[in-house]
């Protein structure tokens, strides 16, 4: 995942409002549903000449139209996010947001991309694993991507453990190319 101080800053100040009103599941709602509208309509949630307060009002009237009720205090984060022109981190946001609300359950984050899907056992290992190191009970969220042939690539912490066939592979051949440059 990409690295944003900004979008970490404003998924912290939304984390913590849900926090204080106990709607932590219904804020990460609100924000995948925003992410949704913003990527349907991003020409004008984008668009310089319009104003901040008319981009709030088309996505309060879009939530209205599907019956979603929504807190005013999600409005007034969408409101400064679009004053800021800080909406291209939607996004991240949300994922910042999906990461911070599970550290804030005294548990840690998992990124794992796998080659197949992991039966009972794989993820008890990756679990005690991840558990060992951070002392955390991890919560996975896992992609699918083929091309790594077998094994997995972990994320946690700011760590990165590349433990695939196809990461192994470039590192023979990084160092194969290395030792022929020496030589």
């Amino acid at each position: 995942m990409r690295y944003s101080p900004i979008a970490g800053r404003y998924a912290r100040a939304l984390l913590n409002v849900a926090i204080s009103r106990g709607k932590e599941e219904e804020f990460l709602e609100y924000l995948r549903n925003s992410l949704e509208v913003y990527k349907r309509m991003m020409g004008f949630f984008n668009d310089p000449t319009i104003l901040p307060e008319r981009k709030v009002e088309v996505m309060r009237e879009v939530f209205d139209s599907f019956g979603i009720e929504i807190e005013e205090a999600f409005f007034n984060f969408l409101e400064i996010l679009f004053e800021k022109k800080r909406q291209k981190y939607l996004p991240l946001i949300v994922e910042y947001f999906k990461d911070m609300k599970i550290e804030s359950e005294r548990k840690v984050p998992v990124h794992l991309t796998v080659a197949h899907p992991l039966d009972e056992e794989e993820k008890e290992l990756l679990r005690k694993f991840v558990k060992k190191y951070s002392l955390l009970d991890p919560v996975f969220a896992t992609t699918i991507d083929p091309e790594l042939v077998a094994g997995a690539v972990i994320e946690f912490e700011g760590y990165t453990m590349d433990l695939t066939v196809k990461g192994r592979l470039k590192r023979i051949a990084r160092d194969v190319f290395e030792r022929g440059e020496r030589s």
